[in-house]
């Protein structure tokens, strides 16, 4: 594709050198770069595209993408200033053969150009965007799966996995930066999937990551702070406002009606709403709510048992994955399957037989005991995820967690006091300690346990902690093991170590 058959998709300030020329690849990361290729500069929480642009173009960029805030005129020759020097734009036109364009926004553009670049593959597709503090992961889960039992071929974009249509890859962020995103769009029309089933992070939002993409359908299933620090969200007004953008980037919009802050998630909406309700006396002014609903216990394996209407008509399903919660993410996985043409008799199949990795995920060791992994690593997901448990009358409730490094501490606080009260035991370990001390962490998060009175111990190695666990297990106990779920790492000092936490459970068992 021509740069200038590009261009036409985005508005940008000027363009200086060869506008004809070959585009083969499109490129935010210099060690990416390919020969031929488009190498747009954004900038990162930690590095900036700016400063790479001189590998890029040694590496065979046919062309860069700059912001107008880098360039400086001097002495009439025009500059782009990086961290290492500056760089004359004439020489890069004439010692590289390479085009400059300038933008005000390299986020944007690489958005608007990366979906020119794969011929707008979000266009070819059922959109559907899932957002919220937790609960993101599972409801598009059950929603694929839903999809997937009435004969659609949906594609997936989440936390755990991006999922083409042919093949499973781990992922690196919930929402992906928006070059890979428009890529595995494309792989999805390329592989015959007729629907895009995507989780949307607030981050993914504000980082302009889905700009441009039109979503038939938005979700909004609930909030509460999270994400706010350094790197992240400067506010909970400013969370709250990214997460609610998805309200003005979708045709329809389906919102929990039991959200406390729900007239505030919808002021400024443009699409047009429906909501879903895990409170049957809501059911008049919802498309699918609960009316009745109990949990139970089957050989060491948890259940939801769900009385729900939809569009006004009964319907009884079944889930594996336990809580209230869930029956939440559920009935929104219903509202959505409702505007596709499947059957209730499906979405039954599907939802009974849905498992999540790492989200209430039973490790099953011993018939004496549960021993559940699941990814809660912040206050408001580790609170639902012990009072569902609670719902099942253990004997005792045993949550072991940590908390991840460079990140709230207000979080560990919160977190800490949480388990004190709603855990009869409470084992405090290390998670993702990244750059920081892991005893520092623990300091944080016990002080907010010390208050509580809770029974708690410290241990900071992982899996010291879940031996330890299954060492004092007790008949009719729960144990939970959160924070990472489905992740294979623990991240330290930069370096991601190999770590499961069902082989921690399984290594302990024995």
């Amino acid at each position: 594709m021509q740069l200038n058959s590009l261009l036409q998709h985005i508005s940008y300030k000027s363009l200086q050198g060869n506008k004809e020329l070959f585009i083969k690849d499109i490129s935010y990361h210099s060690q990416k770069v390919t020969q031929s290729s488009l190498f747009v500069c954004i900038k990162g929480q930690k590095t900036d595209g700016h400063d790479y642009v001189q590998q890029a173009l040694e590496k065979g960029a046919s062309a860069v993408v700059v912001e107008e805030r880098t360039l400086l005129s001097a002495g009439g020759k025009n500059l782009l200033y990086t961290k290492t020097g500056s760089i004359r734009i004439e020489d890069i036109i004439h010692n590289y053969g390479a085009g400059v364009v300038v933008v005000q926004d390299g986020r944007i553009a690489l958005a608007e150009l990366s979906a020119a670049f794969f011929d707008f593959p979000a266009k070819k597709m059922k959109m559907i965007g899932i957002t919220g503090t937790k609960g993101k992961t599972t409801t598009a889960f059950l929603v694929a799966g839903i999809l997937r039992e009435a004969g659609y071929r949906p594609g997936m974009i989440g936390t755990i996995w991006i999922d083409n249509g042919r093949e499973t890859t781990p992922a690196e962020h919930t929402t992906p930066e928006s070059c890979d995103l428009q890529r595995y769009l494309a792989e999805m029309v390329e592989n015959g999937c007729d629907c895009c089933v995507m989780e949307v992070s607030s981050q993914g939002i504000k980082l302009n990551r889905t700009f441009g993409i039109w979503f038939d359908i938005g979700v909004f299933l609930n909030i509460e702070p999270d994400h706010i620090g350094a790197g992240e969200h400067a506010s909970f007004l400013e969370y709250l406002y990214c997460k609610s953008r998805l309200l003005q980037q979708c045709t329809l919009g389906i919102v929990n009606w039991d959200e406390p802050k729900l007239s505030k998630i919808l002021r400024g909406h443009t699409c047009r709403i429906e909501s879903f309700s895990r409170r049957g006396e809501a059911a008049g002014s919802v498309l699918a709510a609960a009316e009745r609903t109990f949990f139970y216990m089957v050989k060491g394996k948890l259940y939801s048992c769900v009385k729900a209407r939809l569009k006004g008509e009964s319907f009884t399903f079944q889930l594996q994955l336990p809580g209230m919660f869930n029956v939440s993410n559920a009935l929104a996985a219903i509202a959505v399957a409702s505007h596709f043409d499947v059957a209730t008799e499906q979405m039954e199949r599907a939802l009974v037989k849905q498992v999540v990795p790492g989200r209430c995920e039973n490790v099953g060791i011993s018939e004496k005991f549960v021993f559940l992994i699941d990814y809660a690593h912040n206050e408001m997901s580790l609170r639902s995820l012990l009072e569902t448990l609670r719902e099942f009358k253990p004997r005792r409730l045993v949550v072991i967690f940590g908390c991840g490094g460079n990140r709230s501490k207000l979080r560990r606080n919160r977190m800490g006091e949480t388990a004190g009260h709603l855990a009869d035991f409470t084992i405090l370990t290390s998670d993702n300690p990244r750059w920081e001390n892991p005893e520092e962490i623990l300091d944080d998060i016990e002080e907010g346990i010390r208050g509580t009175g809770g029974a708690y111990v410290r241990i900071a190695d992982r899996a010291e902690a879940a031996a330890y666990a299954v060492k004092q297990a007790r008949q009719g106990d729960i144990i939970v093991l959160a924070g990472k779920g489905h992740e294979g790492y623990q991240e330290i000092c930069g370096i991601k170590y190999p770590m499961s936490e069902r082989e921690l459970i399984e290594n302990a068992e024995k």
